[in-house]
C-alpha cells in the first residue's frame, strides 16, 4: 500500500500538470495570430507539458536515485525550473480570469434584468427599432481600443513570463554564488590573547546536490584565502547517501586553519550509513566531533571546542553534557565554542545547560534559501518555521550576568529546490572582539523594557574594568 508521503507527492504532481495544462492553453489563444510563436514556441510548450513530469516521477523512482544522485538531481532541477514559474504564471492569469468572470457575470445579470424587467414584448403595441446589422469600417477609436486591449494581453504575458526569468536567474546565476559575512562577536571578559581570532564558518554543504566538484573547490579556495585561525563546519555535508560524500572529499582535504578543521553532523547525514560518512570524514583534515570537545590554544591561551550529534528534525542524537565531560567548572572562564547543527538546540539545551558557551555555530535553516535581505528588512521563508533562522542571535542571562551569542549560517549548498533567490550560499568569517555587545531586547528575561537592558550592560562593564585591573 502506498504511503501518505507518496499519495501527496502524486497529488502534487497531478496538481501542477493541472496548471499547466491551464497555462498552455491560455498561452496557445495568446499566440493564435502570432505566427511564429505558433510554429515554434507552442510545440515546445506542448512537449513540456508530457515530458517534465515523466522526468519528475523518474526523479523519484527509488532505482534511479540509487542508479545517480546526479542525474536524479538534474531531473528534479528541471521540474523545478519548469513548475515553479508556472505556479505564479498561474496566480497571474487566474486573477485576470477572475476579474473578467466577475465581469461577464455582472454583464450576464444586467442582460437578463434588462430583458425581464424593462424590454417591451410582444404585445406591446411600440416596436423597438432593429440596429442596421451591416458592417461598417473601423473608425480611429476602434483602432485604438484594439491596440489597447492587444497591449494589456502583452503586458499580462510579460508578467506571467517574469517568474520564469527570476527562478532562472536564481538557479543559474546565484545558486553558488558565495557571500562572504565579516562578522564581529563582542565578548566583554574575552581574554585579550583571544582577541581578533577567526573563526571561518561552512555548513549544510549538501554535497548529494552538487553537480560537480567545482563549488566545494571554489570555496575551500575562498576559505583558505581568508587565513582562519579555525574552521567550522555546522553538519549536512550529503544528502541522503554516505556515498555522496566522496564528490567533495578532494576539496574538504585542501582546507587549512591553524586551529584545525571541525565538523559536527546534521539531520541529512543520518539519513544514510553514518559510519561510513565518519569513516571517509577521517580521511581529510576535518575532525568530527560527536558528542566530544577538543582544547587547543591560542596565543598561549586555552579554548574549548565542543560538537554535538543532531537534534531536531525527528531526531535526538545530541548530548551536550558528554560533549562538556572532564572539563572542570574552574574553567568555566575559558573560551567556549559550541558547533551543533540546529539553530533550536540554542534555546533548548545549550542556554539552559550551559550558560558559559561563548559561542554556538549552528545551520540548518538554509536561510528559507528564498527571501529579502535588504538592509533591516529581512525575510526569509524559514523566519516562517524558526525564530534563530540566519545570522547573529545575542542574548543576555541577569541570573547568571553572562551574554550568549549563536550564529545561524545561511547554508553552503542547498536540499530539495535547487534555487537561490535573495538569500546567497553563505561562507561566514566570525572574528572576536572584546567589547559589550550591543542588543535591543532582554528576551531571556522576558522583559521588553531598556532599563533592565542598561542596568545589565552597565554591570558588565563594571565586571570587564574589575577584570582588566585583576590581570
Amino acid at each position: 500500500m502506498a504511503s501518505t508521503p507518496t499519495y501527496l507527492f502524486f497529488a502534487l504532481i497531478g496538481f501542477l500538470v493541472a496548471i499547466d495544462i491551464y497555462s498552455y492553453r491560455r498561452f496557445v489563444r495568446f499566440a493564435k495570430h502570432r505566427r511564429r510563436l505558433r510554429k515554434y514556441v507552442v510545440p515546445a510548450y506542448g512537449f513540456g507539458v508530457l515530458i517534465v513530469p515523466v522526468l519528475l516521477l523518474c526523479a523519484a523512482y527509488p532505482p534511479w536515485r540509487s542508479a545517480s544522485e546526479t542525474i536524479s538531481s538534474i531531473m528534479f532541477a528541471i521540474g523545478v525550473v519548469y513548475y515553479i514559474p508556472k505556479v505564479a504564471t498561474f496566480l497571474v492569469l487566474a486573477v485576470k480570469d477572475i476579474f473578467a468572470f466577475v465581469a461577464w457575470l455582472f454583464g450576464w445579470f444586467q442582460g437578463h434584468l434588462l430583458h425581464d424587467g424593462m424590454m417591451p414584448t410582444g404585445s406591446d403595441e411600440t416596436s423597438i427599432p432593429q440596429q442596421d446589422q451591416t458592417a461598417r469600417p473601423l473608425d480611429l477609436s476602434d483602432m485604438k481600443q484594439l491596440k489597447r486591449r492587444e497591449f494589456v494581453q502583452q503586458m499580462g504575458m510579460s508578467a506571467a513570463s517574469a517568474p520564469l526569468v527570476m527562478v532562472g536567474y536564481g538557479v543559474f546565476k546565484k545558486l553558488y554564488d558565495f557571500d562572504v559575512r565579516q562578522i564581529e562577536v563582542a565578548i566583554p571578559d574575552l581574554e585579550t590573547s583571544l582577541e581578533g581570532l577567526r573563526i571561518v564558518q561552512l555548513s549544510d554543504l549538501h554535497a548529494g546536490s552538487m553537480f560537480s566538484e567545482r563549488p566545494m573547490l571554489e570555496a575551500v579556495d575562498l576559505v583558505n584565502s581568508l587565513s582562519p585561525d579555525l574552521v567550522a563546519i555546522t553538519g549536512d555535508f550529503v544528502n541522503e547517501q554516505s556515498e555522496e560524500i566522496e564528490l567533495i572529499l578532494p576539496a574538504l582535504r585542501r582546507l587549512e586553519a591553524s586551529l584545525g578543521v571541525y565538523g559536527c553532523l546534521g539531520n541529512h547525514d543520518h539519513l544514510g550509513d553514518v559510519t561510513v560518512l565518519e569513516k571517509r570524514l577521517r580521511t581529510t583534515t576535518v575532525d568530527i566531533l560527536n558528542n566530544e570537545h577538543r582544547e587547543v590554544s591560542f596565543n598561549g591561551t586555552k579554548l574549548h571546542i565542543a560538537g554535538t550529534d543532531n537534534t531536531g528534525h525527528g531526531q535526538s542524537f545530541g548530548d551536550l553534557k558528554r560533549a562538556l565531560q572532564d572539563i572542570p567548572e574552574t574553567e568555566h572562564d575559558v573560551f567556549h565554542l559550541l558547533l551543533a547543527h540546529d539553530p533550536r538546540y540554542w534555546d533548548t539545551t545549550a542556554r539552559p545547560d550551559a550558560p558559559h558557551i561563548n559561542l554556538t555555530l549552528s545551520g540548518h535553516t538554509h536561510g528559507g534559501q528564498f527571501g529579502i535581505e535588504r538592509g533591516r528588512v529581512r525575510l526569509g521563508w524559514a523566519r516562517l518555521a524558526y525564530q534563530r533562522w540566519a545570522g547573529l542571535y545575542t542574548e543576555f542571562d541577569e541570573s547568571k550576568n553572562m551574554y550568549q551569542h549563536l550564529y545561524v549560517n545561511r547554508g553552503l549548498g542547498h536540499s530539495g529546490a535547487p534555487l537561490r533567490l535573495g538569500i546567497r550560499p553563505e561562507i561566514t568569517t566570525l572574528t572576536l572582539k572584546r567589547a559589550v555587545p550591543e542588543i535591543r531586547t532582554a528576551r531571556s528575561s522576558g522583559q521588553s523594557g531598556t532599563g533592565s537592558l542598561r542596568e545589565a550592560r552597565l554591570r558588565y562593564i563594571e565586571r570587564v574594568r574589575s577584570f582588566s585591573t585583576v590581570s
